[in-house]
């Protein structure tokens, strides 16, 4: 196959997912579901490449897009991601521990923290302190079957907080208000057998109950989503002659609580397997739709920092730059 004919393949799988969900007109947008925290991204590499990670490749930060992409890992991992966005402030970690024989275990953590209010009374007194957090909690597993299959599953644990401490009457709730519910992740990544690298990726994210926040009249739908797509490398010898490789992604969201279907197209430019470039472009409905970039730099053979920056017109509106920042611990 000359290497034209394999740009022309490369193109037709990647662009061919996008042009298919593009092609379908977005379902209307249900009622607000549940846990909708569960639908916000963690990790700077995944948001530097617009979100299209499904078939990527990503340590441990796979745990939160397709669990399925930690069968590939080689070392174990430990990753601290933070981010500041219009929801609020974030801290996440995560740990992976891959096995020849028994697979990759992992366990992730992270909490939102959407800010700390005042609350007055009539007579603009402060009487309260409202704050409101949300916790996600996750295990997983991950393995390869053969040579180019990777399945993987994560049970999590969502929790939502509303708590009041004062004068409970003047914030309107109770001193603690909470909702929780369990869900699972299923995930799957194939390496197709073709001279050009190519793996195609899908996961189902939030299957499981309603999210119960005080009674059966007041439970929500988790936001369930779909993620599919490929990544792929880009054959370019003049490239990999100066220690350059650059890969592209593609994939198509499908979730009611988007509005739809949405798509996801990324890329990542790598020199000398020490600094990275990522762009990315996220088309969802409404004000979320944006573009992204990433840098990512490894400072030894073991430590790895990545930063990312989200530019959707939300956040302009509001004037909080969404900023990801992901430290990575190789051993």
């Amino acid at each position: 196959m000359t290497e034209s004919r394999r740009r022309v393949s490369l193109w037709h799988a990647l662009l061919g997912v996008a042009s298919l969900a593009l092609a379908i007109t977005p379902l209307r947008q249900l009622r607000a579901q549940g846990a909708a925290f569960l639908l916000l991204p963690i990790g700077a590499r995944s948001v530097g490449g617009g979100e299209a990670v499904v078939a990527d490749t990503l340590g441990v930060d796979g745990i939160w897009w397709n669990p399925a992409s930690m069968a590939s890992m080689s070392r174990g991992e430990l990753a601290i991601n933070g981010s500041q966005t219009i929801e609020g402030n974030s801290a996440a970690i995560g740990f992976a521990r891959p096995s020849r024989v028994l697979g990759t275990i992992a366990a992730a953590a992270n909490i939102l923290d959407y800010g700390t209010q005042g609350v007055t009374n009539s007579d603009g007194v402060e009487v309260a302190t409202a704050t409101k957090r949300s916790t996600i909690l996750i295990l997983s597993y991950a393995t390869a079957i053969g040579r180019r299959l990777r399945v993987g599953i994560s049970y999590k644990y969502a929790r939502d907080a509303d708590t009041c401490l004062g004068d409970a009457g003047a914030c309107g709730v109770e001193p603690q208000f909470v909702g929780a519910s369990s869900a699972v992740d299923f995930g799957a990544q194939y390496v197709l057998p073709t001279q050009l690298p190519i793996t195609l990726g899908a996961a189902v994210r939030n299957l499981g109950p309603t999210f119960q926040v005080k009674d059966a009249e007041q439970a929500a739908p988790l936001p369930r989503t779909w993620q599919a797509g490929a990544s792929a490398g880009v054959p370019i010898a003049a490239l990999d002659t100066v220690g350059l490789t650059v890969n592209v992604m593609a994939d198509v969201l499908g979730s009611l609580a988007y509005g739809g279907l949405s798509v996801r197209l990324g890329g990542v430019v790598t020199y000398a397997d020490r600094y990275s470039l990522r762009a990315g472009y996220t088309f969802v409905e409404g004000e979320r739709s944006g573009a992204a970039l990433g840098l990512g730099v490894a400072l030894s053979d073991g430590m790895a920092v990545d930063i990312a920056r989200r530019f959707d017109s939300l956040s302009s509106l509001s004037g909080v730059a969404p900023t990801y920042v992901t430290l990575r611990f190789r051993f």
